[in-house]
């Protein structure tokens, strides 16, 4: 319970870090620590198949290509610190007040269990991922490949128009 509490924290503190520090890379970092901290709850949970991928694609792979977006555009990040953020105090406010208000009502409605079961020994595994993959998440798994493609036809077209 304590590990849980203390990755939970410390996931939320860099997650707070990612919006809250001023220059970029700084935010990619604590991007990191966010996702190193997720994959310490998965841990935590017996999923060490999820804890892998969420290290090897998210923080090797997916952040690697953020910092470099980051490192390319580090000029026009420099620009748009010229000029000041247009977003109202009430509105920032309201958006404040509504996230706390949805916590609390998430919280209200979650139902902890009395007593934690006991995990069967394949739960987690790369066997049992991919037989719930492939049996009962077969025609959800299947649909976000349209989805994918679409998204790099796009891609690839917004490129060569410019």
């Amino acid at each position: 319970m304590l590990a849980e509490a203390v990755l939970g924290s410390f996931a939320v503190l860099s997650a707070l870090g990612i919006i809250l520090v001023k220059k970029p890379v700084y935010a990619g970092l604590s991007f990191l620590l966010t996702l190193l901290m997720l994959s310490g709850l998965y841990l935590q949970l017996s999923a060490g198949f999820i804890a892998a991928m969420q290290i090897l694609v998210y923080a090797g792979a997916i952040l690697v290509i953020f910092m470099f977006v980051i490192i390319l555009f580090q000029d026009a990040h420099a620009q748009i610190e010229k000029f000041k953020a247009g977003t109202s105090r009430v509105l920032v406010g309201v958006s404040a007040l509504l996230f706390v208000l949805s916590i609390g009502f998430i919280a209200q409605q979650m139902v902890l269990p009395e007593k934690s079961e006991a995990v069967s020994d394949t739960f987690g595994t790369v066997q049992s991922l991919g037989s719930a993959l492939f049996t009962d998440y077969f025609f959800p798994f299947e649909a976000v490949t349209p989805l994918f493609l679409v998204a790099i036809v796009g891609a690839v077209y917004l490129g060569k128009r410019e």
